[in-house]
């Protein structure tokens, strides 16, 4: 499957898979930034991509990024049809000012199949043996 994108930047570098059997493309900040402690910040990654048809894009954090310094990616779906600059939300929860410089890969992307459902209302909905799921499972 191909992907088609657009560099909005002469300096924008295109997602990137970095090793065979990965699942997800390494997105790169097409700028420099600083996301205060705390607090949150969109990145420009320069980026615009051309969804196939049936696909969508999610973007997703860095376990590295997670681990050390506490940056997750917020609310990232990106809709087939959607034909603008992919902008990555990052969230600093970590105690420290966090730094991005231009290139640095601050998130990663997964292209996926996708069907959207059909919803349709019932009287009652089945039951399972399931609780409610919030610590059901006793954890």
């Amino acid at each position: 499957m191909e992907v088609r994108f657009q560099k909005k930047f002469p300096h924008a570098i295109p997602p990137k898979v970095s090793q065979p059997g990965d699942v997800a493309a390494d997105l790169f900040s097409a700028e420099a930034v600083l996301v205060p402690a705390g607090g949150r910040k969109l990145v420009s990654t320069g980026i615009i991509l051309e969804l196939p048809d049936g696909f969508r894009a999610s973007i997703r954090s860095r376990s590295g990024l997670s681990l050390k310094h506490g940056i997750e990616v917020g609310a990232g779906l990106i809709d087939q049809s959607f034909r603008h600059e992919i902008g990555v939300l990052l969230y600093n929860h970590g105690e420290e000012d966090y730094r991005v410089e231009i290139g640095d890969r601050v998130a990663q992307i997964c292209v996926e199949r996708f069907e959207l459902p059909s919803f349709v209302e019932v009287e009652k909905v089945e039951e399972t043996p399931r609780a409610t799921g919030w610590g059901s499972s006793g954890k």
